[in-house]
């Protein structure tokens, strides 16, 4: 159960931050393993809105509710990471605050949302029938945990998290900041050609594939904070080009 909304640090480092936004039925405790794998960097997840869904949010509520929460977390060097309906929820926190976005803080979206997908055709599935869904596509993480816990515990915040991209899904479009992409090679979710799609939209900086299906975050947390890791050094190299030029 989830019972947010809340700002988690899992790891206190030095100067570079990681700041963590959920999946779809996801939470911040969800990147612990992720935190572990990073070398000397900060690590902040947020903790979604228990029960949010009752207001009937869209992109922008949720967006608005992690920006005021990590109001004194965004600036660089650092990274914002959103996994999923975390990707697109980081895309929508960056056109909203696009005017000072700081140039340092890069954005990785993650996995993100099939562009335009309507999740109508989930939402009207009953528990089984999500839950198989969910499982077929990875959209769970495999718990190891019966069909009655997953129900129970697991299905409602997958329901309120897939409500937020509503029919319209999620448009991604280029952003005033600088974006990378990640994706997984067997992503039953975010197939690499969905993920050529939103590159085609985005026109981000790096595109990168990593082993493994739509939760290599939880599967293969030492794969992503190495792709992380990359990005991060990407970035200091930039920094340190612009600041000899």
């Amino acid at each position: 159960m989830r019972g947010g909304p809340d700002r988690v640090v899992l790891k206190e480092g030095h100067t570079f931050s990681l700041l963590c936004l959920p999946f779809a039925g996801g939470s911040a405790r969800s990147y612990v393993r992720l935190a572990n794998h990073t070398d000397g960097w900060n690590v902040t997840a947020v903790q979604p809105p228990a029960g949010f869904a009752q207001t009937r949010p869209g992109l922008d509520e949720l967006a608005r509710c992690y920006l005021e929460m990590l109001a004194g977390d965004l600036r660089g060097p650092g990274i914002l990471f959103g996994h999923s309906l975390g990707a697109a929820v980081a895309h929508r926190m960056v056109q909203l605050r696009s005017s000072d976005w700081p140039e340092d803080l890069q954005v990785v979206l993650s996995a993100p949302p099939v562009p335009g997908r309507d999740t109508g055709e989930l939402l009207g599935l009953d528990d089984g029938g999500l839950l198989a869904a969910a499982t077929r596509t990875g959209m769970l993480p495999d718990l190891g945990t019966s069909d009655d816990f997953a129900i129970r515990f697991l299905l409602p915040g997958l329901r309120e998290d897939l409500a937020v991209l509503g029919s319209r899904g999620w448009r991604p479009a280029p952003a005033a900041a600088p974006v990378h992409l990640l994706g997984g090679t067997d992503d039953g979710c975010c197939p690499p050609a969905a993920l050529a799609a939103v590159a085609d939209a985005l026109r981000p900086r790096s595109v990168r594939l990593l082993d493994g299906g739509h939760m290599y975050v939880l599967d293969r947390p030492a794969e992503t904070a190495a792709a992380l890791t990359e990005i991060s050094t990407e970035l200091a190299a930039g920094s340190a080009a612009a600041r000899a030029g």
